[in-house]
């Protein structure tokens, strides 16, 4: 390093850690329940946008074959989610509470089945090592980055998805039945395609 980049360095490195230090401050220290309230909300969601773009970052570098970590990067990321934390409670404690549960069930459903799909034809493509998905100099598949992609929605989706309306014990009870019909069958069609997919990739490998 020469000079200027140890300056930069250490300038970074004092501001991370004087944000680091706040955070800590107001993590632990005695806080009334709507303090509390705000705290949870604050690093439920600061750990969930930083995490999610932590993962995505690391999935960019790896399609372009470079996956290098330098010490600015890991100090972005604890800023980013030490601000994002400070930024939650603030708005919380204001009286603005952010959502982002969606609204409509219909709209829900077909993202969830749309993911389902796209699950299925991207690990069907990655198994067969389809080359129409290889991409020169990167160190994943374009196919295999997709499926990783469509596993964080799923994953979102499941947090996000519309509340149940309140009903009657008897409506209830149809509902949970058609739930539990639906993923038997579910399970048991996609146990009976993973099963032939590993028989075909060891079958595969068995004839070269």
């Amino acid at each position: 390093m020469n000079n200027i980049q140890q300056i930069t360095f250490s300038l970074h490195l004092i501001l991370t850690v004087l944000l680091f230090c706040c955070y800590i401050v107001i993590v632990v220290m005695e806080q009334d329940e709507l303090e509390e309230r705000a705290q949870g909300h604050a690093l439920k969601y600061s750990n969930l946008l930083t995490l999610t773009s932590l993962v995505l970052y690391v999935l960019y570098k790896a399609m372009t074959g470079k996956i290098e970590f330098s010490p600015h990067v890991v100090l972005v990321i604890v800023n980013v989610l030490n601000l994002t934390y400070f930024l939650f409670r603030f708005l919380y404690m204001k009286g603005i509470e952010l959502s982002f549960r969606m609204k409509n069930k219909k709209a829900a459903d077909i993202i969830c089945y749309i993911s389902t799909g796209i699950s299925v034809i991207t690990t069907i493509t990655s198994a067969l090592k389809i080359k129409i998905f290889e991409i020169p100099g990167s160190l994943l598949r374009a196919d295999t980055a997709v499926l990783i992609v469509n596993f964080i929605i799923i994953s979102i989706m499941i947090g996000v998805y519309p509340k149940q309306k309140n009903v009657s014990r008897k409506e209830y009870k149809e509902r949970k039945e058609m739930a539990e019909k639906y993923s038997k069958i579910f399970t048991i069609v996609y146990g009976i395609f993973i099963i032939g997919m590993v028989g075909y990739i060891i079958y595969r490998a068995c004839t070269r």
